[in-house]
């Protein structure tokens, strides 16, 4: 499974809270052309979230996981503020 470290997960929660989605939802991964994107979603059944501070932050359907099972969500610093990334 995808390893989200604790900075990531903190991230990902300033990002609900900036782009202010509801708290019933949280941010799900898509891949797109050229990579992977965060989109605001609501869980389902099947789906395994990612929790920080008793939030749900992160979505993950059965394909996702799987293909990221081997990776890290992590933040690297950048002169414009901390991102993720994956590697």
């Amino acid at each position: 499974m995808l390893t989200v470290t604790e900075e990531a997960r903190d991230r990902l929660s300033q990002k609900l809270i900036e782009k202010k989605v509801a708290n019933n939802a949280a941010l799900r991964f898509i891949r797109r052309e050229g990579g992977w994107v965060l989109r605001p979603d609501q869980a389902r059944p099947t789906d395994t979230t990612v929790t920080h501070r008793g939030r749900g932050v992160l979505l993950l359907d059965e394909t996702v996981a799987r293909a990221m099972a081997d990776m890290v969500l992590d933040i690297r610093n950048t002169e414009a503020g901390p991102r993720l990334t994956l590697r």
